[in-house]
């Protein structure tokens, strides 16, 4: 039998576990209760519990102080932390005395249960270790934990090839075949060792401390290995996690989760998250991104569009500049119209927080596409500008450029006559007014602004490839001579500076 002692302030708590719980069931004997923990450190010296299930907030003496003192004579007394949502303070005091055993409360029988059961091992393996001779020292055991988290980090970062040494620290994932997601709450400002302890605590409450396997902190993310393969649980867990932690005025918290797969997978499922992590930083989103919910076409969008970049354009123009450099991108890497779609997809999805958001099945080639998106965002974005006609022909004006920016032809007579069917001056005056440059240089800033973002993406593109992109003779010779009179230095030049 384990014998065990309840120390609570709050007298209905506290009797009623004592005397509702079937102890006997467990294998545990109730040897009594305290009021606090000066009445608590009392009857630990006289009654000699091996476990004190004790409230961590209470009068005269709380449970922090209970710990320590305790600990200074009986070392081996287990301590389970019976703790609120928002004692976080508290938590992690108990931390640094050594506690690992926390309950949430309200509890039930059954949670209560299963961490006795779990310190009754931990009580039965150390009597046993006083038994015989091991060959690990208490030292070595209190190492582990950290020794462990530690092999786990090597792991993400590709520090380390898997070798047969790490099956002995991660021994959880047995059987062999046994797969698990990563799963990685990013924060706006780096995290400490307590929103890791804090946020696996609630993980493990919500999702079973038995799924959550592994953690280990990098910068501004905690990364968790997890057992559990319902996308939906794992959207419960994280967004109470969210909750808590903006509860208490922390930092925000955004996350994503990996595809399933085995512990040779971890670099690769680190990867994988990583990059949908820094899109959900940048465009605040709400929910889980879950790899799984990008397919071929769209994991490509986490590649080809600069999301900073678009995160953090503001005027029309800059916004019809991002979304042309990624059909640029997309030409270039010679996508059919249909990975297209599904590119586009997914970007409203990410920028609409929203994964069952779809494009119209009608959107079948490269104009309509283009369209679509631009207008999406720029709506999105709040940049378009109702009833003001004179604002709105300028739009119009802007989006067509972008339409025709690869178009040898593009030229303020060509888009006033044969696409917008304005008069030239008008045309002329309208742009100048709302963009405060000439018609001519901003079609070539726009041009040269592409020519170097694609040399910045690919190093192998060649001259011909760009000068097809933003509409110069297909030789090259103009373009290399108007880049480097624009940029002061050749494109070949650029390049090279580039790979340095």
């Amino acid at each position: 039998m384990y014998r065990l002692l309840i120390v609570d302030d709050e007298e209905f708590e506290r009797e009623g576990m004592a005397e509702f719980i079937p102890w006997q069931d467990y294998d545990v004997e109730m040897v009594g209760t305290a009021w606090n923990g000066v009445d608590g450190f009392e009857k630990i010296g006289k009654l000699l519990p091996d476990i004190v299930l004790t409230d961590i907030k209470m009068p005269v003496m709380n449970g922090i102080e209970l710990i320590r003192k305790t600990k200074e004579i009986y070392p081996d007394i287990e301590f389970i932390v019976l703790s609120g949502y928002g004692e976080y303070e508290f938590t992690s005091q108990a931390m640094e005395e050594g506690i690992r055993h926390y309950i949430l409360k309200p509890c039930d029988e059954d949670k209560i249960a299963e961490v006795i059961e779990k310190v009754k091992k931990i009580i039965e393996e150390k009597r046993r270790q006083k038994e015989e001779t091991s060959r690990y020292s208490t030292t070595i055991q209190k190492l582990l934990p950290r020794a462990r988290e530690q092999v786990f980090l090597n792991m993400l970062l590709g520090r380390e090839q898997i070798q047969a040494d790490y099956r002995l620290f991660l021994h959880e994932l047995e059987p062999e075949n046994d797969t698990c997601r990563l799963l990685i709450l990013g924060f706006e400002e780096n995290n400490d060792y307590l929103e890791q302890f804090i946020s696996g605590n609630i993980l493990g409450e919500l999702l079973g401390e038995n799924n959550v396997v592994l953690s280990a902190a990098v910068d501004k993310r905690i990364c968790f290995l997890i057992r559990e393969k319902n996308i939906e649980k794992i959207e419960e867990a994280v967004s109470k996690t969210r909750q808590e932690f903006m509860r208490t005025g922390n930092k925000s918290v955004y996350a994503a989760v990996s595809k399933e797969g085995g512990i040779e997978k971890i670099r690769e499922q680190y990867l994988q998250v990583e990059e949908l992590l820094r899109i959900s930083e940048l465009e605040k989103w709400k929910g889980l991104l879950c790899y799984e919910n990008i397919k071929e076409g769209k994991g490509d969008a986490l590649r080809l569009v600069d999301y900073n970049a678009l995160h953090n354009a503001k005027a029309l123009e800059e916004i019809l500049f991002e979304v042309y450099l990624l059909f640029c991108k997309m030409q270039y890497e010679q996508y059919a119209i249909g990975q297209k779609r599904e590119v586009c997809g997914w970007i409203l999805k990410v920028l609409e927080d929203d994964n069952t958001v779809v494009l119209p099945e009608e959107l079948r080639d490269n104009e309509e596409l283009f369209r679509y998106l631009a207008l999406w965002i720029v709506e999105k974005k709040g940049t378009a500008k109702q009833g003001d006609k004179e604002m709105l022909r300028f739009q119009n004006i802007l989006m067509e450029i972008f339409l025709h920016l690869s178009s040898q032809e593009l030229s303020i007579r060509y888009l006033a006559k044969e696409i917008l069917f304005m008069n030239e001056d008008y045309f002329g005056r309208l742009f100048s007014k709302h963009q405060n440059v000439k018609f001519s240089a901003f079609v070539l800033e726009q041009r040269i602004s592409i020519a170097k973002r694609m040399m910045e993406y690919s190093s192998d593109i060649k001259i011909g490839q760009v000068v097809e992109l933003i509409g110069f003779p297909e030789d090259g010779q103009y373009f290399s001579k108007v880049f480097k009179k624009t940029v002061g230095i050749s494109p070949s030049e650029y390049r090279e500076k580039l790979e340095k």
